[in-house]
């Protein structure tokens, strides 16, 4: 097998990874209603499962940075996505049993916070060191891209039969039948790219996926990186990124409670948003950040800009258009956010961090920047438990439209500070 052709198959074997185990812990991003209903629980508590899930990432980012620094990627991914197949496993069996409402919900927010060991701890930062060690220094774009184009396509897929599951099982005429079918699926889908990764990245991708022995981390280099201020400023890049990406989920309790969509209706579109909008936005995102800006933190410049204005026309249609042009509205957030955070990791080696401290650079920065999971869910659906109406979501997307700005801001000094002198230097 030739090099391209082998480099290829890793980042697509990965992306099946990264597609099958980050499902269950974001499952409210298509199955919003079920959730709320299912667990007879308000939308601040469901942004509460979201907080537990964070708490347990934010505790293990770093530890986990500095072990996938040491420890073979193939092992890491395996081991995650057999604990998220027994804890998705255990969330249907909450479901099945029929539980009081306290109870279920109270074993409901242990499993979220000890889902974050597998998909938050080594799985995260191994995963992208593995992508980051695939590709060169020039195309690091680009291979995120085709990382969360894989990724996307595997979600996408997995989603929409969670979605069949779901309606095959009872759907909105019985909810909790249809809900419980669609997690077995999400368990046999972990259970499945478990078997996979297993056979595929058998022997060689050992070889392939490790860092090179003059690279080998150490942990006085730990220091180094906590006092770099540009890893902290690339890190509320990412905050606001992934705030604005993972609340885009909003958008489909808004297009059932206010646009009065069904519940099938609506996750179609969080799926298109979510899931398939990867085929297009992390390539596309890629190309734009390698190809036409030839900088990622160039194009984070201008597609900052841009997300900024997808939202807001969301809030200045209001509730009164038809309500597929509301629907087709809110896509556009999602595939500009898509955009960014498909490639949002690619900065860090415009800032000058080495190989050998990049997972722990990347834990670091994703403490910072998978804050919004901790708290935004839980301050957003008391917003709207709250609020009457569409104010609620349009506060929550003012917000997120904000977050753009400040993505836009400090990725200019970023780019003027690293990039920009490297460019003249150059010429």
């Amino acid at each position: 097998m030739n090099n391209n052709l082998k480099k290829y198959l890793t980042l697509i074997i990965l992306g099946l990874a990264g597609g099958s185990i980050y499902i269950f812990p974001y499952l409210k991003y298509v199955f919003y209603d079920p959730l709320i209903q299912v667990l007879h629980i308000s939308d601040t508590q469901s942004g509460l499962l979201l907080t537990m899930y964070a708490i347990g990432c934010v505790i293990l980012y770093i530890p986990g940075g500095i072990l996938a620094d040491k420890m073979n990627p193939k092992k890491a991914l395996m081991l995650s996505l057999a604990v998220a197949t027994i804890l998705t496993g255990a969330f249907a069996v909450t479901i099945l049993l029929d539980l009081p409402g306290s109870v279920a919900y109270g074993i409901s927010l242990v499993i979220w916070l000890l889902i974050a060991f597998a998909s938050g701890f080594v799985f995260w930062t191994a995963i992208l060191k593995a992508i980051r060690i695939i590709g060169t220094e020039e195309e690091q774009g680009t291979m995120y891209g085709i990382y969360y184009a894989a990724n996307g396509t595997t979600a996408a897929i997995i989603a929409a039969v969670n979605l069949w599951a779901y309606n095959a099982g009872g759907g909105d005429s019985n909810m909790k039948s249809g809900f419980f079918w669609a997690v077995v699926s999400m368990a046999a889908f972990t259970l499945l790219a478990t078997i996979l990764i297993a056979i595929f990245l058998e022997g060689k991708s050992d070889k392939d996926l490790s860092t090179a022995e003059e690279d080998k981390f150490h942990f006085g280099d730990v220091v180094t990186v906590l006092k770099n201020p540009a890893v902290w400023m690339i890190s509320v890049v990412f905050f606001c990124v992934y705030g604005v990406y993972s609340c885009s989920s909003y958008f489909t309790p808004y297009l059932t409670d206010i646009v009065k969509l069904s519940t099938t209706a609506a996750g179609v579109c969080a799926i298109l948003r979510q899931y398939i909008v990867m085929l297009v936005a992390a390539p596309l995102g890629g190309i734009l950040a390698d190809k036409v800006f030839k900088s990622t933190l160039a194009w984070f410049r201008c597609g900052g800009v841009i997300l900024a204005i997808s939202i807001i026309l969301v809030i200045l249609v209001g509730t009164g258009a038809p309500s597929m042009l509301i629907a087709v509205l809110t896509l556009i957030p999602g595939l500009f956010s898509m955009c960014l955070y498909g490639v949002m990791f690619s900065t860090m080696h415009e800032i000058n961090i080495p190989v050998k401290v990049a997972g722990t650079a990347i834990g670091i920065a994703s403490i910072v920047g998978y804050l919004p999971d901790m708290f935004l869910n839980t301050i957003f659906g008391n917003i709207l438990d709250k609020s009457a109406g569409a104010s609620g979501y349009f506060q929550i997307f003012g917000i997120l439209a904000a977050f753009c700005v400040i993505v836009v801001v400090i990725c200019s000094y970023l780019y003027a500070k690293y990039v920009k002198p490297v460019r003249k230097a150059n010429k």
